[in-house]
């Protein structure tokens, strides 16, 4: 055989070393769509479940969750003194049991004052957001103003609360609330 040249030599090491620059970066783009992937799965499976191993809240209950906030939110607001039975009715409809028995205490305690009866609140949500939620209990931040008349004139209320929520027998129910800091 003969020997090869010094052109067909370095036609073989361009050609060998074009082989093995292909085979590099096919093995590199093996390697970042197989990490891609892992992590993607790994992603994923941790986008299932909470940081305490809880499973992930459908965004229809987290917007249940809202909702119900909101909405107790609105009837506190909605205060209309010539009627108080169904304004606290409409209220502890949102309520848990521990939290209807601190509302009716508390309201007691406004009626006894022997309130002006041509009160009338009306309330609009601004805002609100979930801080925390788990399969049983949640925590949301509502911003809410309200515009309340009467006799001796017009008041504009602004409120920031924190409403903790409970999920007893299949319902989102308010379990306290306080104003936010």
């Amino acid at each position: 055989m003969d020997e090869p040249t010094g052109n067909s030599r370095g036609t073989a090491l361009l050609v060998g070393g074009i082989v093995a620059a292909v085979l590099l970066a096919l093995g590199v783009t093996g390697s970042i769509v197989y990490g891609v992937r892992a992590s993607s799965d790994n992603l994923t499976t941790k986008a299932l479940t909470t940081n305490n191993g809880d499973p992930l809240i459908s965004d229809s209950e987290r917007a249940k969750v809202k909702a119900v906030a909101e909405q107790f939110c609105l009837r506190m607001d909605n205060v209309d003194a010539s009627d108080p039975d169904s304004y606290t009715q409409k209220v502890k409809e949102l309520l848990t049991t521990k939290e209807k028995a601190a509302f009716d205490q508390q309201f007691d305690a406004v009626l006894k004052l022997e309130t002006d009866k041509t009160v009338k609140g009306v309330g609009t949500v601004l805002a609100s957001g979930i801080a925390d939620i788990d399969s049983d209990s949640a925590t949301v931040l509502v911003a809410h103003d309200t515009v309340v008349t009467s006799s001796s004139g017009t008041v504009q209320r602004h409120a920031r609360w924190t409403v903790t929520l409970r999920h007893v027998n299949g319902r989102w129910l308010v379990d306290n609330w306080n104003p936010a800091s």
